[in-house]
């Protein structure tokens, strides 16, 4: 019936586009638009039931607002963000346990319409940037319940972004000393690393190490009033 409805409604919005727009799109295309938008429906209706379950122990303080990493410890903050042509704006902030931004980096990857790839990519983008810094132990925080819940408990869908998350879960196993690991935060914990991956569209595939964006400034010192 959803996908039924979700048609229905994307022909009528087709229709209404060539009569008053003069844009006549094809069928083929107004079925596509439809698909993705109930792709978009499900995906989010699951991931709130996701996140009101709780993610496990595997959360460090709460999980509703940014915490500080534990004592000699990093974390890496990560988000993506849908830019108007189709490519995706990757954004990581990464903070000492007083709550200073030490780091921050933005990338631009290719469009997809899988918002769970696009958050696997984030991933990646983490375990390469703390391998070219060569951090120490690093907590690497994501809003996507989803994926943080696939990684954690080593259960990956057979789909492209649960092939990227096996390959993140493989690399952070691979870390023998256990100085790596990846947690779910809500949002409202995460809007530094959103407000980034908003500003990769205007200054896309950068990293800094100080003299951070404008648009951290606000987020990183709400932040740190969480900070003991």
């Amino acid at each position: 019936m959803q996908i039924i409805t979700t048609i229905t409604y994307s022909i009528w919005f087709a229709r209404n586009n060539k009569i008053f727009q003069h844009n006549d799109a094809p069928v083929i295309v107004a079925i596509e638009r439809a698909l993705k938008i109930l792709h978009e429906y499900q995906r989010n209706i699951h991931e709130n039931r996701l996140t009101t379950t709780a993610p496990e122990s595997s959360i460090v303080g709460n999980n509703k607002s940014w915490s500080p990493p534990p004592k000699d410890c990093l974390k890496l903050n990560v988000d993506a963000h849908l830019s108007g042509d189709g490519h995706w704006g990757l954004g990581l902030v990464l903070r000492r346990e007083d709550g200073h931004c030490i780091g921050a980096a933005t990338k631009m990857i290719q469009g997809t319409d899988d918002v769970c790839m696009a958050e696997v990519m984030g991933c990646c983008e983490a375990l390469e940037l703390i391998w070219k810094l060569q951090l120490p132990q690093v907590v690497i925080e994501m809003d996507s319940a989803t994926v943080v819940r696939a990684i954690q408990k080593q259960d990956f869908p057979r789909s492209h972004w649960g092939q990227a998350a096996r390959r993140c879960a493989r690399a952070l196993s691979q870390d023998s000393q256990s100085r790596l690991s990846v947690r779910w935060i809500a949002r409202d914990g995460n809007r530094a690393a959103h407000a980034l991956a908003r500003w990769a569209l205007i200054e896309p595939n950068k990293l800094w190490t100080n003299e951070f964006p404008t648009c951290l400034i606000h987020h990183i010192q709400k932040d740190m009033e969480f900070v003991p």
